[in-house]
């Protein structure tokens, strides 16, 4: 019996961006700061949420070419001086999503234990979630580094799962982009997307996770719900 518990182990891996905290605007404050480093005008919110996802480097390279910029040099430049404003920046105007210390509190107390995997730099990520939660929270915190690739890749995901002990048919990916859906699917596990994210619902949908959560607490309440089966 003990080992069919150890089998059937569960746990919740989240995105951090969109997901967990609303971060958006330490990410335009950083990427406007960059900009101003070349003289190019600021972009709104609203058009750098569009490039938020990929990591550190796709983000720097996006901004810059939405402002005209092609040159490499110049991209990787300034893909350098974004990392360093953004580690300086980084927990700017942070805020958690209303419901998620509560969510964190009831999957906790249904044994289910809670991680993070993120493209935001591991230097930082950290950092960035304890500006809102406690860090004893969370059984795993994983973001970029050289050891393993950035998301959709499920490698970093799959390295979780196995230093938990947790079957990946039992456990949860939930994001609030297309590539969150898609790690989680690499990883053979149940894939939740979130409607209070920054990404469309329509990209959401398309690549059709197995559930979409419109609050924190209706994500809960299908985690319970899967789980339930297992008896």
């Amino acid at each position: 019996m003990q080992k069919n518990r150890q089998e059937r182990k569960s746990v919740a891996i989240f995105d951090l961006d969109g997901t967990l905290q609303k971060t958006l605007p330490s990410i335009t404050i950083s990427a406007n700061m960059m900009l101003d480093h070349f003289g190019l005008p600021s972009l709104s919110q609203e058009i750098v949420v569009g490039f938020i996802g990929k990591g550190a480097r796709v983000l720097a390279e996006s901004v810059m070419r939405h402002s005209g910029i092609d040159d490499p040099d110049t991209i990787e430049k300034a893909f350098r001086i974004y990392t360093r404003i953004f580690d300086e920046h980084c927990t700017d105007e942070l805020e958690p999503y209303d419901g998620v210390p509560e969510m964190f509190e009831r999957l906790l107390g249904m044994g289910v234990d809670v991680a993070v995997v993120t493209n935001k730099n591991m230097s930082m990520a950290p950092r960035v979630l304890a500006t809102s939660f406690s860090l004893d929270l969370f059984s795993e915190i994983r973001g970029y580094s050289p050891d393993f690739p950035l998301k959709p890749d499920a490698s970093q995901t799959i390295d979780v799962l196995e230093k938990l002990g947790a079957s990946p048919e039992w456990s949860f990916f939930i994001g609030d982009s297309d590539i969150d859906v898609m790690t989680g699917k690499n990883a053979g596990m149940r894939t939740v997307a979130v409607k209070w994210g920054y990404q469309p619902i329509e990209k959401l949908e398309a690549v059709s996770p197995d559930y979409l959560a419109e609050s924190p607490e209706d994500l809960t309440t299908y985690i319970e719900r899967v789980l339930s089966q297992q008896s």
